[in-house]
């Protein structure tokens, strides 16, 4: 499950804040224990290293080489959605075992893509379900 560069670094703090109280209590029990002489060395926190530092190039702070692409969500070619929709255009009604069938023949495709994509469709109001049965709705 990745993450990004920020929660790892809130965590990373997280996980110090509770090594500095872990040698704070380590102290007060050397001190119960009569071994106060010598202390624990203490490291610098992330947080204040991080303070002092420069800021980190991120990806978007990095300029790109490559001329950016525009992106078309809805339109682009190849997409399951418009698979279905030219599907339903030619064949008419059809079930969802009978849609995922005929476009898994063309592709590579995960287990739920057709019926989140019908499911987007729908709400889109570009197909609706009648009787099991999924249609386009021009």
């Amino acid at each position: 499950m990745p993450q990004s560069l920020e929660q790892i670094q809130a965590e990373i703090s997280a996980i110090e804040e509770r090594l500095d109280k872990l040698r704070l209590v380590e102290e007060i029990l050397a001190d119960l224990e009569g071994e106060a002489s010598r202390k624990p060395v203490r490291r610098e926190s992330r947080k204040t290293v991080a303070q002092n530092r420069k800021p980190v190039r991120t990806k978007t702070s990095i300029p790109s080489v490559r001329p950016a692409k525009p992106q078309e969500s809805q339109g682009r070619e190849g997409s399951t959605p418009n698979a279905i929709l030219a599907l339903l255009e030619e064949e008419g009604p059809l079930a969802r075992a009978d849609i995922e069938q005929a476009i898994r023949a063309d592709r590579d495709l995960g287990r739920q893509t057709i019926s989140v994509s019908l499911q987007r469709l729908k709400a889109a109001g570009k197909v609706h379900l009648d009787g099991g049965k999924w249609s386009f709705r021009g």
